[in-house]
């Protein structure tokens, strides 16, 4: 029997973490693992603690051999802790990574940002293939946040990462809109990207019936008409817009907010809500894994709001848990973006501009009057689900393709 060929990955978020990338990479490695020996160099979970005083621990998951750099866990709400968890996991990933031994393919991803210029050395010292699997691009995200604004450092994230998509192997993407973008900035040629979008696990998020379900029994929610978003509360979101459309939408005494997870502005956020005495929103942490399915099904409909200007840089992977739960959405997304194309492909959602607080409240009021439509969206979306989106289907493209390079 010939040898497995061995992956690297590298990424900060890895198992147990509850971030997306985390989980999606966590579940891509155990599909991985019965065809390849897989090791993956990841840092320490944000939102849950891994105890050590280890600078460098070796731990298995699975077949999995995981190696996890013990660097800084502070709050994310802070620039400079976001940036020193990165970095100490950055410093960490590289000189680890010169220790082991070759492998015959390194996989970045972009938690750090330029975290694939580790793969790229690699790759040059170890005559291994390079693959870049970005889950956005950088400088632009920073940019469209407003967390980079020094003109000096955004042109080295650039002129950077351009290097880094030139000189890799291949390219993974989880969205066409993406690959459009790196194509015409970067003029790449279009077969060097492969286009394998997120997914969600089926049988960890499916349809929940109302009665059947403790999410709305534990947060009385069993009278309300659920406006919800689940996942990171962060500073692509846009998140600000929802606590307005829930303020312009006080006097409807059967709609409730719900905001489920962690992350940079949610503190601010909660701030806000309270400064405004707002009772029809509620603050949720992350849900565990095996809770999922019931907060999802608990929303009537989900909110998948982007600032303007994320067309291209960052595809959000909760559409494919909301479309597993057969749950429709309201996406407040740029015209062209992945999801506005999934919405138009499948008729599950609805679509209204970027940062307007009035389509949005019309969106929702929308919605709570029609409710049959909104379900028959929802049912769509599990049909488009089934078809293309599961955790078997698209992990299986991405092992096609590890094929087809090693």
């Amino acid at each position: 029997m010939p040898e497995q060929k061995r992956l690297l990955f590298l990424n900060r978020s890895f198992y147990p973490d509850v971030e997306a990338t985390g989980q999606l990479l966590t579940q891509l490695c155990e599909d991985l693992a019965q065809d390849f020996h897989i090791q993956v160099i990841c840092g320490n979970p944000v939102y849950r603690r891994v105890r050590t005083l280890k600078p460098i621990s070796k731990s298995q998951h699975g077949r999995i051999i995981t190696w996890r750099i013990n660097s800084t866990s502070l709050p994310k709400k802070y620039f400079w802790a976001r940036f020193l968890n990165l970095l100490t996991y950055f410093m960490g990933c590289l000189i680890w990574a010169l220790l082991l031994k070759k492998t015959d393919m390194v996989i970045a991803e972009t938690d750090p940002p330029l975290l694939a210029s580790i793969a790229y050395l690699l790759s040059r010292l170890r005559r291994s293939v390079f693959l870049y699997y970005p889950q956005d691009i950088w400088p632009e995200a920073g940019i469209v946040n407003k967390r980079l604004t020094n003109p000096v450092l955004t042109n080295i994230l650039r002129s950077v990462n351009g290097f880094l998509y030139r000189e890799a192997n291949q390219i993974i993407v989880p969205g066409a809109d993406m690959k459009d973008s790196l194509v015409k900035d970067h003029s790449l040629p279009p077969d060097k990207i492969t286009v394998v979008e997120n997914w969600t696990d089926p049988e960890e998020v499916y349809p929940v019936k109302r009665e059947d379900n403790d999410f709305l029994r534990t947060h009385g929610l069993e009278k309300k008409f659920v406006v919800m978003y689940s996942g990171n509360i962060g500073l692509s979101q846009d998140l600000e817009n929802v606590v307005a459309a829930a303020d312009g939408l006080r006097g409807y005494e059967e709609i409730i907010f719900i905001l489920v997870g962690e992350g940079a502005l949610k503190e601010a956020l909660f701030k806000m809500a309270s400064s405004r005495k707002l009772e029809n929103i509620k603050f949720l942490p992350y849900q565990q894994k095996r809770c999922l399915k019931y907060s999802l099904n608990a929303a009537h409909i989900h909110l998948i709001p982007l600032k303007r200007g994320m067309k291209g840089i960052i595809v959000p992977s909760k559409v494919y848990g909301i479309m597993a739960a057969s749950k429709p959405f309201i996406a407040a997304v740029d015209e062209g973006s992945e999801i506005d194309s999934v919405v138009k492909r499948f008729g599950c959602g609805l679509v209204v501009k970027p940062s307007a607080v009035e389509a949005l409240k019309k969106a929702v009021l929308w919605a709570f009057r029609n409710q049959e439509q909104i379900e028959m969206m929802g049912q769509q979306g599990r049909k488009a689900f089934e078809v293309h989106y599961t955790r078997a289907i698209c992990t299986q493209k991405f092992r096609s393709l590890l094929n087809s390079l090693i």
